[in-house]
């Protein structure tokens, strides 16, 4: 057998966890519809969502060096 590793691989970009973050009743709703139509989970959806938004907000608020 091949050495020792288990799990995922290592990414150079780790995930965290994001918790207690208080959406409307209806935001929520529209989430998981949308990830059902699409065939994905809620959690990656909401990460595709933020991860094109996020340039966005960075550029309005003059933070695209970081």
């Amino acid at each position: 057998m091949g050495g020792n590793n288990r799990g995922r691989p290592k990414s150079a970009d780790p995930k965290v966890k994001f918790d207690n973050v208080r959406l409307k009743t209806t935001t929520m709703f529209d989430i998981k519809m949308i990830a059902e139509e699409l065939g994905i989970n809620e959690s990656t959806l909401v990460q595709t969502i933020l991860e094109n938004e996020m340039p966005k907000y960075k550029k309005l608020l003059n933070l695209e060096d970081f």
